[in-house]
């Protein structure tokens, strides 16, 4: 109750812990389109603020990439995931916990089949000709006779 009294400025950084906080709950609760709107709010806000090449931009950018690869936008899941890996080694380091997370996430993702073309349903049939058709036989007459 005392977080409803609390009125930050626009924009300020802290405005996008609220959307962080919303997009973890949504991500948890396997509702990653919810989480993943959430997140690139957050993330505007970040990069609008402090700017794209910081920590906590960077988690914003892996969380995003979670959230893409739970939507199986891998595409755009590994762009943030290898992103989230390059700053975040650059600011804390190659052996820092964080860091280690997003480099295990950006190997996740290579594993994946990047190359993967939808399937679409079939929307109608045509009829195609056999190959090798059968040649036709000819009728043998009767032998016998004729009925009048």
């Amino acid at each position: 109750m005392k977080a409803r009294d609390v009125k930050l400025v626009a924009h300020h950084p802290d405005a996008a812990f609220a959307y962080c906080g919303l997009g973890c709950v949504m991500y948890h609760m396997e509702e990653p389109a919810w989480a993943l709107r959430l997140y690139l709010k957050a993330r505007e806000i970040r990069e609008a603020t402090i700017g794209g090449d910081t920590v906590d931009t960077a988690t914003v950018y892996n969380n995003l990439g979670c959230c893409m690869y739970m939507l199986e936008r891998n595409e755009e899941s590994k762009a943030y995931f290898e992103l989230s890996s390059a700053i975040l080694e650059c600011e804390l380091g190659p052996d820092h916990e964080r860091t280690l997370t997003a480099n295990q996430n950006t190997k996740k993702i290579n594993r994946t089949d990047l190359d993967h073309v939808p399937e679409y349903r079939q929307l109608w049939t045509t009829a195609l000709l056999h190959p090798c058709p059968k040649a036709k036989k000819k009728k043998k007459g009767k032998k016998g006779k004729k009925k009048k």
